[in-house]
């Protein structure tokens, strides 16, 4: 049987209808069978989530793109919203408990592009802009730096790109090891028991998914 992964979304907001949406790639369910998981999407209303995934005998997390972030270490940044920041703040407060609830159980954890940040936040880190030319609808080549995902990686690659935010190497957790760079940014990285991982490229998005990032999943997925 397949092991059971939860995946955020994002909020999108339809203002002409006043109505919250929560949205998610389709391509998604296709990479997610190459790698042989099953995803379980996670609305972001729910008063209770962690109930929610446990019911669902859920086993990990994937933080997914889109949005951006809302919260200051553990707490939410209140004068956020969707119409002026892009900022839901149910979709915060509900990635918040499930890292809790991860971390907690020991239960491995993927943050893509915005996820990864959102890590980083959560942990006390912080995100700031980046040169859209290099960093947005864009390729670019990154440094495998920590050893582990080297055997995975290599020792570099180029990964696409899309976000307009980024974590600068002084800006990183201290919660986290990095795992790879691009200049004097973080492109990667882990925490030390390996059970929390954060990307900023999208493996997704690929037209032919990279059997790098599927083993990548597998490894933090299938143990």
């Amino acid at each position: 049987m397949m092991k059971k992964i939860g995946i955020t979304q994002r909020v999108v907001y339809r203002e002409e209808i006043d109505e919250r949406r929560d949205v998610l790639d389709q391509v998604w369910y296709d990479f997610a069978e190459e790698v042989a998981v099953q995803l379980i999407p996670i609305p972001n209303n729910l008063s209770a989530p962690v109930e929610y995934i446990t019911a669902l005998d859920v086993e990990g997390i994937i933080l997914s793109g889109g949005n951006n972030i809302g919260i200051s270490g553990k707490e939410l940044i209140p004068d956020k919203t969707i119409q002026k920041d892009d900022v839901a703040l149910e979709r915060d407060q509900t990635e918040m408990q499930l890292i809790e609830w991860a971390t907690n159980n020991q239960k491995p954890v993927i943050g893509v592009c915005r996820g990864c940040q959102f890590l980083n936040a959560y942990y006390g880190g912080t995100q700031s802009r980046v040169d859209p030319a290099k960093h947005v609808a864009t390729s670019h080549k990154i440094d495998i730096v920590e050893k582990e995902w080297q055997h995975t990686f290599g020792p570099s690659m180029s990964v696409n790109s899309y976000h307009n935010w980024g974590i600068s190497e002084d800006n990183l957790s201290g919660a986290f090891i990095p795992a790879a760079t691009c200049e004097n940014y973080i492109e990667g990285f882990r925490d030390i028991n390996g059970n929390l991982s954060g990307i900023m490229w999208h493996p997704e998005r690929y037209n032919k998914f990279r059997s790098v990032d599927i083993e990548f999943f597998k490894k933090m997925f299938i143990r």
